[in-house]
C-alpha cells in the first residue's frame, strides 16, 4: 500500500503517539491531533526531524464546537483521508476525580471517549469515502468495557465512578463501531473496526491512563502495533465490523440503534441515510 494520510486523535502521548511514529516510519502522512498546542508542536517537530510527513491539529474533544472545527479543518485540507484512528481518551474527568460536566452539559468521559469520535467520524465520512485505497476507521475500545445494562444511564447520573464511566464509554465505542459497519461499511472501500490497543501486549501498555486508573505499569506503548496495522496493512483490507482484543458481543441491533439515536441527539451529528 502506498503512503496514506491518517488522522490520529490523542497523538501526543501513549498509544496515539506510538502509532504516529510507526506510521511516519512506514512512509505515511500523519495528522497529529492533541489538546495542548505546545505538545502538538513538539510531536510534529519530532516526526519531521525523522523525515516524517506530519501536520498538527489542536482541539479539545470535550467541546463539541472544537470537534466540529477539527472535522472541518481536516476534511477541507485532506479530501481523500485514508485512515481515522480515534484513540484519544480520558479516564475520570482527566484525572480530576468526581463526575465532571463539559461546557455542553455532557459527562466528561462520555464526551471525550464516545461523543467526540462519533461526531468526528460523521464529519470525516465523506473524506474517508473519497480515499483511493479504501478509507479505514478504527476506534480504541477496551477489554474492560462494561455491560449493556448500564446504557439506560448514559450520563451516569446515578452511581458515578471513574471506572464505571470508562468501562461504559468503551462499550459504547465498540457498539458504535459495529453500528457504523452495519450502516456504512462497504469493504474494502470503507471499513469500521474497534480494538483494544493493549491486547497484544499481554500485560497492557504503559500509558498515563493505565497508571491513573489502575495504578499499574505495563509494556512500553510502542510494543502495541495493532492500531497502525489495522489502518494500513493488507491483512486488514476488507475486514470490517470486528473488535480486536475482545470476544464479547457488543449488544443486539436494537440496543445499538438506540445508542446511535441518543448520540445523534447529544451531538447533532448529521450522518447520511445508510
Amino acid at each position: 500500500m502506498r503512503g496514506g494520510v491518517h488522522l490520529v486523535t490523542g497523538a501526543t502521548e501513549g498509544i496515539g503517539l506510538a502509532t504516529a511514529h510507526q506510521l511516519c516510519r512506514e512512509g505515511h502522512t500523519v495528522l497529529v491531533h492533541g489538546r495542548a498546542p505546545d505538545k502538538v508542536s513538539r510531536v510534529v517537530s519530532s516526526l519531521r526531524q525523522r523525515n516524517g510527513d506530519a501536520h498538527g491539529y489542536v482541539a479539545d474533544l470535550s467541546v463539541l464546537a472544537d470537534v466540529r472545527k477539527l472535522g472541518a479543518e481536516v476534511g477541507c485540507a485532506w479530501p481523500g483521508l485514508d485512515g481515522l484512528l480515534n484513540t484519544a481518551g480520558s479516564f475520570d474527568g482527566d484525572y480530576t476525580g468526581g463526575r465532571l460536566l463539559t461546557p455542553d452539559g455532557n459527562e466528561y468521559t462520555l464526551a471525550v471517549n464516545v461523543l467526540a469520535p462519533f461526531l468526528l467520524t460523521s464529519l470525516l465520512l465523506p473524506s474517508l469515502r473519497a480515499s483511493e485505497v479504501g478509507g479505514r476507521c478504527v476506534i480504541a475500545s477496551s477489554v474492560s468495557m462494561g455491560a449493556a445494562d448500564a446504557l439506560d444511564d448514559l450520563q451516569l447520573e446515578r452511581g458515578y465512578s471513574g471506572h464505571r464511566a470508562y468501562s461504559l464509554s468503551k462499550l459504547c465505542d465498540a457498539m458504535l463501531s459495529r453500528e457504523l459497519h452495519e450502516r456504512y461499511g462497504s469493504p474494502p472501500s470503507l471499513t469500521f473496526n474497534s480494538m483494544d490497543p493493549t491486547a497484544e501486549c499481554g500485560m497492557g501498555c504503559d500509558t498515563k491512563m493505565l497508571r491513573a486508573g489502575w495504578g499499574a505499569w505495563g509494556a512500553p506503548a510502542d510494543k502495541s502495533t495493532i492500531s497502525a496495522r489495522m489502518l494500513t496493512r493488507a491483512e486488514w483490507a476488507g475486514r470490517s465490523g470486528e473488535g480486536f482484543g475482545s470476544r464479547r458481543e457488543v449488544a443486539d441491533a436494537p440496543t445499538r440503534a438506540a445508542l446511535w439515536r441518543r448520540c445523534v441527539e447529544l451531538t447533532g451529528a448529521e450522518y447520511p441515510e445508510a
